[in-house]
């Protein structure tokens, strides 16, 4: 079904969620140390690719909602709005946008200052949707930390 859903590959739990957000809360608020705790063990992802998947993520269910796609559509709905997203220049700046994201994440490896570019970036992006200034913002980092603590 094209640009959309080729580019949803990257799957987060729950944990990662939380951890993203803790992150882009951290950037909010420029808290490098609350960042630096953020970074993870072996066995966790680069923040920077963290925020980067996040940052997809919530940018594709922005776009799904814009677009009034949802789950109880069916098939040819579905189909005939997701092509209306691809076709839309906006939608394919979005993906090019997350595209982007996703390789400053590869080549910052374990770098917190691109980590928090990466969320910077992640933040404006949300900002472009909703207008939300930095007060803002943290409340819609929390309304997000609380639905993802209902998957628990």
């Amino acid at each position: 079904m094209g640009l959309l859903f080729a580019a949803m590959d990257d799957e987060l739990t729950n944990d990662d969620h939380l951890r993203a957000l803790a992150a882009l809360e951290a950037v909010v608020q420029n808290d490098d140390g609350a960042l630096q705790a953020l970074v993870g063990g072996t066995r966790e992802r680069p923040l920077a690719a963290l925020l980067a998947a996040y940052g997809q993520h919530t940018l594709h269910r922005v776009l799904l909602a814009a677009f009034g796609i949802e789950a109880t559509m069916t098939y040819d709905e579905t189909g005939q709005r997701v092509a209306e997203l691809n076709g839309d220049p906006m939608a394919r700046i979005v993906f090019l946008l997350a595209d982007s994201l996703h390789h400053q994440a590869i080549l910052a490896g374990d770098d917190l200052v691109t980590a928090k570019r990466i969320g910077g970036s992640v933040l404006l992006a949300i900002h472009a949707f909703t207008d939300a200034d930095n007060q803002d913002a943290l409340a819609l980092l929390r309304a997000l930390r609380n639905e993802a603590l209902q998957g628990y």
